[in-house]
């Protein structure tokens, strides 16, 4: 899981690895616990028999956080993620972890252990708001391999387990082991019961699709709507009702996936590799109000920040999409409450 991130966002630019970027190391001493400050949750130096060896955010601010634990002889691994998603659903990011995984070379002839991953409820709730699911590896030097992600008060906290020598089962009893070694914070919002995503029952019709350029306005709208909306959401409590029901547009791959939410066919997002973050392709305001069609499209990073890519005369289709963005194609970018323009995309 998460083998490839994105890297960072910049201003006027948007960095695109397929490699794990390089991350700071937490200044955490090897035998003590750490506590992740937003969430509350601290991770042991020591965790059902296995050790932490490493500690490291990809950001500057702790958004994107992981842990890596090996058993002395090297027969389990663990590795735990925490990070801020730019949508909070742990059925989508949960596909999206599947599908990191069951693309690795090494894990293509694992088997599921059931047809769908186990919902489950995290220590001291009761709604079963997270999922998991063991695979048994018929090759490779892993004999099983686990994944669990869990929601935790509009985070995500994911882990990965793999065994050399561990069957399937006794696999998922170590990883709910090592969830319950995790401390927890008291108080945790249960949340909804986890929704798997499944596949869309029609799919998406494109047309052909061209690069535009937008003006300025329709650029300061899309980078001002996000932090409007959050804004707005802040102040209004959270109706189950009017949560995403997202479904998944074809088969995803490892670089992105495509969802819609059922409610709103206008456009859809591409959940960028397994790691929070994830682009938004809708008609723009300016196209909407001039009745031009024009599509926009943002980038929303595990830090709360928004980058703006390149619009396009219709929707476009997911693989133009993923061309502007592993391109850096960055017209404006929004953090917190300053906005950066770039001159030479304005009309």
């Amino acid at each position: 899981m998460m083998q490839k991130r994105l890297v960072a966002v910049l201003i006027g630019t948007v960095v695109m690895a397929g490699a794990m970027a390089s991350a700071r190391d937490l200044p955490v001493p090897a035998d003590k616990g750490w506590r992740h400050a937003e969430t509350g949750v601290a991770l042991m130096a020591q965790n059902a028999g296995l050790t932490r060896t490493a500690l490291t955010d990809a950001t500057q601010g702790e958004f994107d956080v992981a842990a890596q634990y090996w058993a002395p002889d090297k027969s389990v691994t663990a590795t735990v993620y925490i990070f801020r998603p730019a949508i909070a659903d742990v059925g989508l990011w949960f596909d999206r972890s599947q599908t990191a995984l069951e693309t690795r070379a090494e894990f293509r002839n694992a088997a599921p252990a059931s047809a769908d991953p186990v919902a489950f409820a995290l220590p001291g709730a009761t709604a079963g708001s997270a999922l998991r699911q063991n695979y048994a590896n018929a090759s490779g030097a892993y004999r099983s391999t686990a994944l669990a992600v869990m929601p935790l008060n509009g985070w995500i906290v994911a882990i990965r387990m793999s065994a050399t020598t561990l069957t399937a089962d006794k696999l998922d009893a170590a990883l709910q082991q090592f969830i319950a070694g995790i401390r927890w914070p008291k108080v945790t919002a249960t949340g909804a019961a986890a929704r798997l995503v499944k596949p869309c029952a029609t799919p998406l019709v494109f047309g052909k699709a061209k690069q535009v350029a937008a003006g300025a306005g329709d650029l300061l709208m899309s980078l001002m709507i996000p932090s409007l909306a959050a804004s707005e959401k802040a102040k209004t409590p959270a109706k189950t009702d009017d949560a995403p029901l997202w479904c998944r547009e074809s088969e995803g791959r490892t670089e992105y996936g495509v969802y819609r939410n059922m409610r709103d066919d206008r456009g859809y997002t591409m959940a960028l590799y397994d790691g929070g973050r994830s682009v938004s392709v809708f008609p723009s305001i300016m196209g909407q109000i001039d009745k031009t069609g024009t599509y926009s499209v943002s980038l929303t990073d595990v830090d709360g920040s928004t980058a703006v890519l390149p619009s396009f005369s219709t929707m476009p289709q997911p693989k133009q999409v993923w061309a502007v963005v592993s391109q850096g194609k960055v017209q404006g970018r929004a953090v917190g409450k300053t906005i950066t323009l770039d001159a030479k995309a304005l009309k």
